[in-house]
């Protein structure tokens, strides 16, 4: 029989959350740069590089969502190959399936809300009124999964030609979306983007859709089913782990190397056609290399726990099991607190950030937080101690769950 639930994937789950702490909390930090000897649109490496001066690329930062993505999928076939899912009829898995990225849909417009609607600093930029269905109708990080999940459901009802098919059509989507509806005025998107220009509002007015619900629409095209298609490659890649008419090592090699390929392409098709990664944009490239990417990593530990027993990474798996309600849970405290209360700063503490001869008594939390680990300590070690206290404290959380085993699914 195929295995029903991959440790490894646990693992990396796990670690895929530690990075998003990581990144969320190390940023552009200089305890983190690479130093001098590095160029220097790669000296600060964690954070998303953005449009980076035309650069593009990826930082740390920007593997994360798409790994997760990726994780999401290759879930799907064990969970609708064994157990419960392996009973229902199709119509019940997508059923289930739809109200299942519908909470996490609505989980995101909550944390959407008190992102914005809590003591907002720009009312001409924030929201600051009553909730309205422009709450609803805003795409982030849960609503995109929410979503992707549903629609790989949906595509895991269709033969494999069907899904590769869709992958491909983004890709193309993607590619002439980006090389043939620059704004007028603009020799590229990057040109675009460094005037404030975005894609979104250019196929918008190409399509004549506007208003809240207008652009809802348009940011699912050019960036819902984008995201997908990295749920789909996942789910595709879950279909290789589970296959039993392969031994273990054979579909670790397997998924490796799928994973390779996919990243020789996209650094390929940067080089030849000027395509960069671009999270921005969701381009083509950066689709494959993430999705490559994610491939290589958990064939890698797919390898080491699942298949040669060397390590159980127990204290990934811990995180793994509950990465949801971790992300969640996080991810409401840094909108309602961490960015939020007002904590009182260590004598003679000088933001950056502020004019010279300001002297703040206090700073949002975070910032508060840290500047006492560095008066205590040093600024690096400060800085360590903060990204270390701050995983700590959400791995205690999931190791108390973990041990009443209260698996908190969606």
């Amino acid at each position: 029989m195929p295995p029903t639930r991959l440790l490894s994937l646990d693992a990396f789950r796990g670690m895929v959350i530690v990075v998003m702490f990581l990144v969320n909390v190390g940023g552009t930090d200089p305890a983190f740069s690479l130093g001098l000897w590095a160029p220097k649109h790669a000296q600060s490496w964690m954070p998303h590089m953005g449009w980076n001066d035309g650069r593009m690329g990826n930082g740390l930062a920007d593997y994360v969502f798409p790994w997760f993505l990726f994780i999401v999928g290759v879930a799907i076939p064990f969970s609708m190959g064994s157990g419960r899912g392996q009973a229902q009829a199709a119509w019940m898995r997508i059923a289930m399936a739809f109200k299942r990225g519908l909470i996490i849909y609505l989980l995101g417009s909550l944390l959407w809300a008190a992102s914005i609607g809590y003591l907002p600093r720009d009312a001409a930029a924030r929201w600051n009124g009553p909730i309205t269905s422009s709450i609803f109708l805003h795409w982030d990080i849960l609503p995109l999964i929410g979503f992707g999940y549903f629609f790989a459901v949906l595509m895991q009802h269709t033969p494999r030609w069907a899904r590769l098919t869709f992958v491909v059509l983004v890709l193309a989507f993607k590619f002439c979306t980006l090389k043939m509806f620059v704004p007028e005025g603009s020799g590229t998107w990057v040109d675009a983007l460094a005037n404030k220009t975005s894609l979104h509002h250019t196929l918008g007015s190409k399509l004549g859709l506007s208003g809240p619900f207008g652009n809802w629409t348009i940011t699912l095209i050019n960036q819902g089913f984008a995201f997908a298609s990295l749920v789909v490659l996942g789910a595709l890649s879950g279909e290789i782990l589970r296959d039993e008419r392969l031994g273990m090592g054979r579909r670790a090699a397997s998924l490796a190397g799928a994973g390779g390929i996919a990243c020789v392409i996209a650094l390929a098709w940067w080089l030849i056609s000027d395509f960069p990664f671009s999270k921005d944009f969701v381009s083509s490239t950066y689709i494959l290399i993430t999705a490559g990417s994610a491939a290589v990593l958990l064939a890698g530990c797919f390898w080491l726990v699942d298949i040669k027993k060397w390590t159980s990474l127990s204290p990934l798996r811990i995180l793994g099991v509950n990465a949801l309600a971790a992300y969640f849970l996080a991810e409401f405290l840094w909108k309602t607190v961490l960015m939020q209360w007002q904590v009182i700063l260590p004598p003679g503490f000088q933001p950056q950030t502020l004019a010279a001869g300001a002297k703040p008594e206090s700073a949002l939390a975070i910032t508060a937080f840290k500047a006492w680990l560095q008066h205590w300590t040093t600024p690096t070690l400060g800085t360590f101690l903060l990204v270390g206290l701050y995983i700590l404290f959400y791995w205690l959380i999931a190791l108390v769950l973990y041990r009443k085993q209260w698996f908190i699914k969606v």
